[in-house]
């Protein structure tokens, strides 16, 4: 246990500034959308979904996660604590399946966004097939999901709810990767088409390619939020597939694995802040206010 509390303490002290910076960057992120008319209303409720679970990893999951990491180092082992870690795992895994099913769903309404563009030539198709009520319903509809999965740790053994929770991550992470695989084609099929076009045809379609330029920005960006997924949370699945040997090796890879995963919530709005110009745009503004506010009560 000596030679594994170093890593406990620099763990502790990670989670304890990704839980600051995780509630800050998503609530920034939230203002920021609010204040963004140049993206769907549709796309706008899920990325909000997903900021709202991950305020909830900072605010609730990664302090009782860190106080968790604090009672390993006391080294006690009570009846409580496992009552406590059962609560922990089932809030933390809530919150994670909302996350993933949000993600998922972003990709699968950038991928409609593209193809019915694609098809009939206009956004039309699209907004009337992905309605704000049906958005809202499929949000509603990803947080009773994925608290009925993580409920199943109460009920089950530990072994089925590890099983569970890789299960959602993977199907997550295969869907969107297949997702994306086709949104390149479709992507690249349609640059191929438009090359091959004489000079005389594109311009009257001028407009057609600025809205398919616009949605293929966002599918972009939102591909990078896969990515960031995919590497935060391939690690603590790879854990919980490969057995539950307690070597101090896997300890190690263990509570790292976990850290990693917490990061993501903190990563993701400066993904889209990076790769949305009209977000990044309202988050400095944002970020510019806040810090000219605290400037103001110094010098008051």
């Amino acid at each position: 246990m000596r030679d594994f509390t170093p890593s406990l303490v620099l763990n502790c002290v990670v989670n304890s500034f990704l839980s600051y910076a995780t509630v800050m960057l998503n609530i920034v992120l939230i203002f920021a959308l609010r204040r963004t008319s140049s993206l769907p209303k549709t796309l706008k409720a899920l990325i909000l979904s997903v900021a709202v679970s991950d305020i909830g990893m900072g605010i609730l999951v990664q302090p009782l996660y860190t106080a968790r990491l604090v009672m390993k180092m006391k080294m006690k082992n009570t009846n409580s604590q496992e009552t406590y870690n059962e609560i922990v795992n089932v809030i933390g895994r809530t919150l994670a399946n909302v996350s993933f099913f949000g993600v998922t769903t972003i990709s699968v309404d950038r991928f409609l966004a593209i193809h019915l563009h694609l098809k009939h030539q206009d956004l039309l198709t699209y907004q009337e097939i992905v309605t704000y009520k049906r958005i809202v319903a499929t949000v509603i509809l990803s947080w009773l999901l994925g608290a009925s999965l993580a409920l199943t740790g109460v009920l089950s053994h530990e072994n089925v709810f590890n099983l569970a929770g890789v299960t959602v991550v993977l199907v997550c992470l295969l869907t969107m990767g297949l997702i994306y695989f086709k949104i390149y084609i479709a992507v690249r099929r349609h640059t191929v088409q438009v090359h091959a076009q004489p000079a005389q045809a594109v311009a009257p379609n001028e407009e057609n390619r600025s809205i398919f330029e616009r949605v293929r920005k966002t599918a972009v960006g939102t591909f990078y939020v896969y990515l960031l997924f995919l590497a935060c949370h391939l690690p603590s699945a790879i854990v919980i597939l490969t057995g539950q040997k307690t070597n101090k090796k896997r300890r190690h890879f263990k509570i790292y694995a976990e850290t990693l995963l917490y990061l993501s919530s903190s990563l993701v709005p400066l993904v889209y802040c990076w790769k949305f110009r009209h977000i990044r745009c309202a988050f400095k503004n944002i970020l510019r206010n806040i810090f000219a506010s605290q400037n103001q009560i110094q010098e008051g």
